[in-house]
């Protein structure tokens, strides 16, 4: 029970570190291109936050399957690790990036009364060019993911390693 509860804790932290840096990439680089200008102030908080949550739901989704055979913790078997993960970052990223524009494209298609011929055409190309951008996006998400996990593993042992005795130092007595 407490292995199920730290991968799906797991999971959320990955989940959510990755899309808020793949959020925040996008929005400074729409900002900074002027993409956002008139784009924004027609689209409410409700709708966003909507957006966000399902893109959200759906990434964390992605990311427990990703990491369900073992998490992040597989990359210590060394490079076959790491390319299985990027394998299923990649299979993962194109599962979110498809099901969000399909997702995106039905509600836009009842809220604007489209037909389901254009829909479906639409959303045969799109849905097929989403999947390939969210795929690659996936796979370096890993490897990013991937960094941060190293990094992390890098500074726990150095702490570890400095305090032999098995307890965080006192705070009176980093001082001395």
């Amino acid at each position: 029970m407490a292995e199920a509860a730290a991968g799906r804790f797991e999971a959320w932290v990955v989940s959510s570190f990755n899309l808020v840096a793949l959020s925040l990439v996008g929005l400074l680089a729409a900002h900074a291109s002027g993409a956002l200008e008139g784009e924004l102030a027609g689209f409410g908080t409700l709708p966003g936050v909507a957006v966000f949550a399902y893109l959200w739901l759906l990434t964390a989704v992605a990311t427990r399957w990703a990491l369900a055979d073992g998490g992040l913790a597989d990359l210590r078997t060394g490079l076959h690790g790491l390319w299985r993960l990027v394998l299923r970052g990649f299979a993962a990223g194109a599962l979110i990036g498809g099901a969000f524009l399909l997702g995106v494209l039905l509600v836009g298609a009842i809220l604007n009364g489209a037909t389901l011929v254009s829909l479906a055409f639409i959303a045969l190309i799109g849905v097929a060019a989403a999947s390939v951008v969210g795929g690659v996006i996936g796979g370096l998400s890993v490897v990013l993911d991937a960094g941060c996990y190293w990094a992390a593993g890098r500074l726990v042992g150095r702490w570890t390693e400095s305090d032999t005795s098995g307890r965080a130092p006192d705070v009176e007595s980093v001082g001395k």
